[in-house]
């Protein structure tokens, strides 16, 4: 699985890449909690860039790990078996990143405020 074929012709090998984009959907996500906070404006720039990374690493996962086949090839048993932990991770990582970005934004010191003001 980590080794080259040259029958499998693929960007990376499928164990590595499949290792990549499982990094990348937990270190993207809280790379842009972290850096969102330090900033001033556009902080909704970070997240969306995080969540389309978490939304499209299957496509990226399919691109690095997946061989080009030509147009008389058709794809055997179990091609595509490698993507499947990718998109059980996906919904999985979506969900975590919503509610901590929903924790985040209600423990903020301006919501906190803004909520004060109400129950007055």
């Amino acid at each position: 699985m980590l080794e080259y074929d040259p029958h499998y012709p693929t960007i990376l090998p499928p164990g590595i890449a499949l290792a990549l984009v499982f990094a990348l959907n937990i270190l993207i996500p809280i790379l842009a909690i972290v850096v969102a906070r330090r900033m001033r404006r556009r902080r909704w720039l970070l997240h969306a860039v995080a969540f389309l990374w978490v939304l499209l690493s299957a496509f990226t996962l399919s691109a690095l790990a997946m061989p080009a086949m030509a147009p008389d090839e058709e794809a055997g048993p179990g091609e595509g078996f490698i993507l499947l932990p990718v998109l059980g991770e996906t919904p999985i990582v979506l969900f975590v990143y919503a509610l901590i970005l929903a924790f985040l934004r209600w423990r903020s010191p301006a919501v906190r405020q803004e909520r004060s003001a109400i129950f007055r």
